[in-house]
């Protein structure tokens, strides 16, 4: 870990789950268990997330014609390929002082139609952004710009501005309505309420990139899962009935330790180059941005995302699992977890997944917290990869125990589970976001202050021979 990451560090859990309020132990199955919703009493006592889920956290701006506001976001995550779509989440409903309505901002968004999702490194300048953010109160959203005393310049597509500071910057405008690839309207409105928060939907125009990046001198170094040690067994032994298939189809290749650029991702192929920072326009019509070639179909460019265990049950019985890395949480009540999961068919990497179908029969899901562990890390190589479809071993064949639960496949060896009921569903283009709410979290026993979940919500910027 490189010092300047010391300070963001982030724990989970910050006190004994075996005496919190609303847990209860299970102890022949060693966990902690919490069931929700929660009371309105319980959310304004704390209204922090009930447990640990890997979120990345985001700088956004936005401008009203005259001025600019200034907030965090955290949970920003890419939703859809084409058209490029990103999700951003804002409490509508007051819950407690730190879950309250940002309608100052949110009105400026909407007034506006575009904003600027900023990434700037650890340090000093980061701080003071931040720092502005939690000082300036929100209906004052305007002056925490010049409270940080950040340099800034117009944002290239809109007109709002950006940090000098920022390495990288996602310029994008609310989304219009439009048609999918199949030819059903999508986007009846660039935003859906889920509980307490508003989802705002914005295609991607425009990413900055700083120079230094864009040419491989410097690298972005993202550690996409937490990290943890598990203190009981990991799992009990997993068996199959043959050897682990080979595919000769293309493979997503996975690490937790991601380093933008590196060999091992797309090139950022920039159209220009301004304020030292490389530029790549995105065409307006999703059928001009398509790319059929598996590798030219990545994202553009890096955008920090962690990732989530879907699990769901065959009809049959079988388990499934879906590592899924546009997983996020997008409102606090109800908690509301949200793979998106494709159902075109663009190519190898973009098709209909059995995945989806199954989660709709049966109207639920789990998700699973992974962690840096062979393992696990194996697992969602092999389970990212394969279909139930070729193999219905698939779970058992990616090194994971299943345990029989009734609301879906529970993986014994992750730290924290939970059980998620459908509520509604959004077409976006090439995917469909499922809103999950959460009714059950599940933790193993063994995660607890003295042996906590370590998370960095920030990706780091370093030169590439460091």
């Amino acid at each position: 870990m490189h010092d300047v990451l010391e300070k963001y560090r982030y724990f989970w859990p910050h006190t004994s789950l075996e005496t919190a309020a609303n847990w209860r132990v299970v102890k022949d199955k060693s966990i902690y268990v919490r069931d929700l919703p929660e009371t309105p009493e319980q959310l304004s006592n704390d209204s922090r997330w009930p447990a640990f889920f890997p979120s990345p956290i985001c700088l956004v701006t936005t401008a009203d014609g005259s001025q600019i506001g200034l907030e965090k976001v955290v949970g920003a995550s890419i939703v859809n390929r084409f058209p490029y779509i990103l999700a951003l989440s804002f409490c509508i409903q007051e819950l407690s002082e730190r879950h309250h309505v940002r309608g100052t901002f949110t009105d400026m968004l909407e007034s506006s139609g575009s904003v600027a999702v900023q990434f700037l490194p650890p340090g000093e300048e980061l701080d003071k952004a931040m720092n502005a953010i939690t000082t300036v109160p929100e209906e004052k959203t305007h002056s925490r710009i010049a409270y940080s005393g950040l340099s800034t310049r117009k944002a290239l597509t809109n007109d709002t501005f950006v940090f000098d500071s920022a390495y990288m910057i996602y310029e994008a405008k609310l989304v219009k309505p439009g048609k999918d690839f199949a030819g059903q309207p999508i986007y009846s409105q660039p935003w859906v309420d889920v509980g307490s928060h508003r989802v705002y939907f914005l295609e991607i125009n425009a990413i900055q990139l700083r120079e230094d990046i864009a040419q491989g001198c410097s690298q972005i170094l993202w550690r996409s899962l937490p990290a943890w040690e598990p203190q009981n067994e990991l799992q009990k032994g997993v068996s199959v009935t043959e050897e682990v298939m080979v595919d000769p189809s293309y493979k997503k290749g996975y690490t937790p330790h991601y380093a933008f650029p590196s060999p091992g991702t797309i090139a950022f192929e920039a159209d220009a180059v301004e304020n030292g920072m490389a530029i790549k326009y995105l065409s307006p019509l999703p059928e001009d941005q398509v790319q059929v070639d598996n590798d030219k179909a990545r994202w553009p460019c890096f955008f920090p995302s962690s990732a989530g265990m879907i699990t769901c049950w065959a009809e049959d019985g079988t388990p499934n699992l879906m590592p899924c890395g546009s997983t996020t949480i997008v409102s606090r009540h109800p908690l509301v977890i949200t793979p998106c999961i494709s159902y075109a068919k663009i190519n190898e990497r973009y098709a209909p997944r059995v995945s989806l179908d199954l989660i709709r029969k049966t109207g639920k899901f789990g998700c699973g917290v992974p962690f840096i562990n062979d393992v696990v890390i194996d697992a969602i190589k092999y389970a990212g990869n394969i279909s139930l479809a070729k193999d219905p071993q698939k779970v058992a064949r990616a090194g994971l125990q299943v345990e029989a639960h009734d609301w879906a496949p529970v993986l014994p060896a992750l730290p924290i589970h939970f059980d998620c009921q459908i509520i509604g569903e959004v077409t976006l283009g090439t995917h469909i976001m499922f809103l999950g709410e959460v009714r059950q979290i599940r933790v193993r026993a063994d995660v607890t202050p003295e042996n906590p979940i370590e998370w960095f919500p920030w990706a780091n910027v370093l030169p590439s021979n460091t």
